[in-house]
C-alpha cells in the first residue's frame, strides 16, 4: 500500500521570531491581582507542594498566587494562526494552562511519573465542558506519551496553532486546529481538530483572533524564552516549471551537461514522474516563486538520488546524494517579489524508490508544497518495528546520540557532519515497565542517554537494508557518554569515549538477575567494577557502582554529572545546566570542580558509590 510517507516530515520552522523580552508586564493586560511578576530567577522545591520562589529582576514571568491573588493573565495582542514556544517550570503538584485565543487550552501540570497520561495531564489538549444539567467533560486529547519532567526543571513547549475560519457573514466554516505540539523535543500531538472552546475560556464564542491566556488561579508556574511567530501572512506562490529530462546513469552534472534532451515540457508542480521512468534519469527544472514579503525563507527539499538547488541566482544546496527519507533544508534571505528557482535531480540507484518533494516557507506564513501529491506517494507505507518494555528488557544495536558538552572537548566523531553527535557502536539499551529507559556504552562504562516514554523503534536496524541502529520512542535527556570511573587526572577529559575501548578500560559484558535487570562488569586500572542502574517509579534512575581493589594508588573518582554549570540545591541535591536535571546523593560528600567552562560533580572512588538522576 502506498501513502503520503514524507508529507509530514517537514523540518522545524526557522523564520524570524518575535522574542518576548520579559523586562516588564507591558505585553499583558493589567488586572487587579498581584500574583504575576517579572523575575530574574525562580526556584521550585521538588519535595514541597506548590513551593516556588523568585528573585527580582528581568527575563522571566512567574505566577505566585495566594488566597487573594489568583488571576489569569491575558495578552494585549490578539493572534490567529500562530506558532508560540516557551520554557516553563512547574512547582510540585502545581497546575496551570496556556490558552490559544483565550479559548483552547494546552494543559500545564506537574504530571511527573504518570504512566498513562490523560487530557488533563501536562501537554494534553483540555476537554470541553457541557452542562446537561451536570458537568460533563468531552472531546479532550491526551498526549501521545508523558513527556513531563520533574518539578523545578525547565521544560519546553512548541505549539503550532491554526485559527478557526469564518465566511464573510461570520459563520464558522472550519474548526481551529492544533497542527502540532512538541514537548521537550517530542511530538505529542499532530493535527488535532478543536470542535469548540475547551474548559475555562474567555468566551464560548469563537473568533478569528484572540489573546493568549495563562491560568493563574491554581498554582505556581514560571515562564521564559517566549518566541512568537504570526503565521497569518500570505504564503509564497509558485508559477509553472519548465523541465528537461535526460536519460543515463549519471554520477556528476558534467555527465549530462550538453547531453540530448529526451523530454521537455511545463508542469504546475514539481514531480519526478515527468521522467517517465523510476531510475537512470536527470531532470532540470526552471521556474519562479513569488514571495509577498522580504526576509528569511525556509526551504526543505526531499528527493531520492542527487540534487542541486539554486535560488535567485545563488546555489543554496550544492550537489549531494541523499537517501529517499532524508531531508535537506536551508534558510535564505530573499526579497519580496519574483525570484527564479533552478532544481536539478538525478538518480541512478535502482534499489531506491523515486521521490521528489519541496516546501518553501516565507516569513510570517505557513509552508507551501511545490510538488505534486503523486511525486510524494512512491514510498511504501511505513510499518514501524517497535519494541516495548513490558518487563525489564535488554537490546543491542547502534545508537546515534547527542553530546551536550562535546564542543568543549577534543572530538573525532564518525558518520556525522555535526561534531556534537556520535554513533555508539557497542550500545546496550535497557527498558523498564515504568517507561524509564537508558542506553549504556560498553566501551567506557557510561550512560549515553536516558529517556521516558515508550522503548525503541528498531525500524532503522531491521527494515529493508537497515543501518544497524534503533531510536528512542520518547523525549531524551542527552548525556556526554564519557567514562564514569576515571583517574583524577582525567576529571575534565571528555574524550575518554573516543577510543574502542578507552585506555585502561576492559569491558567484561553483563549479567542478568532473575527479574532481567543487567549488571555491567568491567575493569579499570586494576579495579573490578559492577555497575547497575535501576528505574524507580518512572521518576528516578539510581545507579550503583560496586568497586573492588580501590586504594590510593588508583587515584580514581566517579563522575556523577558533567555540565556547563552545576549548582548545589541542598545537602543531597544538585541541579545541572540551568535546571536540566537533578542529581541526588545520600551518602558521601560530592565535590564540584570547574575548568574551562566545564563543571564536574564527583565522588572519590569507594567500595560502593550510589547516586540518582531525577528529570
Amino acid at each position: 500500500m502506498k501513502q503520503l510517507f514524507a508529507l509530514f516530515l517537514i523540518a522545524g520552522t526557522l523564520n524570524a521570531q518575535e522574542t518576548l523580552p520579559l523586562t516588564d508586564m507591558s505585553f499583558w493586560k493589567p488586572n487587579q491581582a498581584n500574583n504575576w511578576q517579572i523575575a530574574a530567577s525562580v526556584k521550585a522545591d521538588i519535595s514541597k507542594k506548590e513551593a516556588m520562589s523568585a528573585e527580582k529582576g528581568a527575563g522571566m514571568l512567574v505566577n505566585l498566587p495566594d488566597a487573594k491573588n489568583r488571576a489569569n493573565l491575558q495578552s494585549v495582542a490578539e493572534f490567529g494562526d500562530v506558532e508560540v514556544s516557551f520554557d516553563f517550570m512547574m512547582a510540585a503538584h502545581s497546575n496551570s494552562g496556556f490558552y490559544l485565543q483565550g479559548r483552547y487550552e494546552v494543559q500545564l501540570l506537574d504530571s511527573w511519573g504518570h504512566l498513562v497520561p490523560k487530557y488533563g495531564d501536562c501537554g494534553g489538549v483540555y476537554a470541553r465542558r457541557r452542562w446537561n444539567p451536570n458537568e460533563q467533560m468531552y472531546d479532550g486529547h491526551a498526549p501521545r506519551l508523558n513527556a513531563c519532567l520533574a518539578p523545578g526543571l525547565w521544560q519546553h513547549l512548541d505549539i503550532h496553532f491554526q485559527a478557526p475560519r469564518f465566511d464573510a457573514n461570520g459563520k464558522k466554516i472550519a474548526n481551529a486546529r492544533m497542527l502540532k505540539i512538541v514537548m521537550n523535543g517530542f511530538v505529542i500531538h499532530e493535527n488535532i481538530e478543536l470542535t469548540g472552546p475547551t474548559g475555562g475560556p474567555i468566551s464560548e464564542q469563537e473568533a478569528a483572533k484572540g489573546p493568549f491566556m495563562i491560568q493563574g488561579d491554581h498554582g505556581p508556574v514560571a515562564f521564559k524564552n517566549f518566541r512568537i511567530v504570526d503565521k497569518s501572512g500570505e504564503p509564497v506562490k509558485a508559477g509553472k516549471f519548465n523541465y528537461k529530462v535526460m536519460y543515463g546513469d549519471f554520477r556528476y552534472p558534467n555527465d549530462f551537461a550538453g547531453k540530448k534532451v529526451e523530454k521537455e515540457g511545463t508542469t504546475d508542480k514539481l514531480t519526478w514522474q515527468v521522467a517517465g521512468k523510476e531510475n537512470s534519469y536527470a531532470i532540470v527544472y526552471t521556474g519562479s516563486v513569488v514571495s509577498p514579503k522580504a526576509g528569511k525563507h525556509h526551504l526543505v527539499l526531499q528527493a531520492s538520488g542527487k540534487t542541486i538547488l539554486k535560488v535567485n541566482g545563488k546555489e543554496v544546496m550544492p550537489d549531494r546524494w541523499v537517501y529517499v527519507a532524508e531531508q535537506r533544508s536551508v534558510d535564505v534571505d530573499l526579497p519580496a517579489g519574483v525570484w527564479p528557482v533552478e532544481l536539478t535531480v538525478y538518480k541512478m540507484d535502482g534499489w531506491m524508490p523515486p521521490f521528489l518533494a519541496m516546501w518553501v516557507e516565507g516569513p510570517g506564513a505557513r509552508a507551501v508544497e511545490l510538488h505534486s501529491m503523486g511525486s510524494a506517494v512512491s514510498l511504501e507505507a511505513p510499518d514501524p518495528i517497535n519494541l516495548d518494555a513490558n518487563s525489564p528488557t535488554v537490546f543491542r544495536s547502534f545508537m546515534d546520540i547527542n553530546l551536550p558538552n562535546a564542543e568543549r572537548g577534543s572530538t573525532n566523531f564518525l558518520n556525522f557532519d555535526d561534531v556534537h553527535k556520535k554513533r555508539v557502536v557497542h550500545a546496550v539499551h535497557v527498558g523498564d515497565p515504568s517507561k524509564l529507559h537508558y542506553t549504556y556504552d560498553l566501551d567506557n562504562g557510561a550512560l549515553a542517554q536516558v529517556w521516558r516514554g515508550d522503548f525503541l523503534n528498531a525500524s532503522p536496524m531491521w527494515d529493508d537494508r537497515g543501518d544497524g541502529s534503533s531510536r528512542p520512542r520518547g523525549p531524551v535527556l542527552a548525556l556526554d557518554d564519557v567514562q564514569t570511573l576515571v583517574s583524577k587526572a582525567q576529571l575534565f577529559d571528555l574524550t575518554t569515549s573516543q577510543q574502542d575501548p578507552a585506555p585502561g578500560f576492559k569491558p567484561l559484558g553483563y549479567d542478568l538477575d532473575a527479574a532481567g535487570h543487567p549488571t555491567f562488569r568491567y575493569q579499570f586500572n586494576g579495579m573490578e567494577v559492577l555497575d547497575q542502574a535501576k528505574a524507580l517509579e518512572g521518576k528516578t534512575l539510581t545507579r550503583t557502582l560496586s568497586i573492588s581493589n580501590v586504594n590510593s594508588s588508583n587515584n580514581a573518582v566517579v563522575r556523577l554529572a558533567i555540565g556547563k554549570k552545576i549548582e548545589k540545591v541542598d545537602d543531597h541535591l544538585w541541579v545541572v545546566d540551568d535546571n536540566r536535571y537533578f542529581v541526588e546523593v545520600n551518602s558521601g560528600k560530592p565535590v564540584i570542580e570547574t575548568s574551562n567552562g566545564i563543571s564536574v560533580l564527583y565522588l572519590p572512588a569507594a567500595e560502593k558509590v550510589e547516586w540518582s538522576m531525577l528529570w
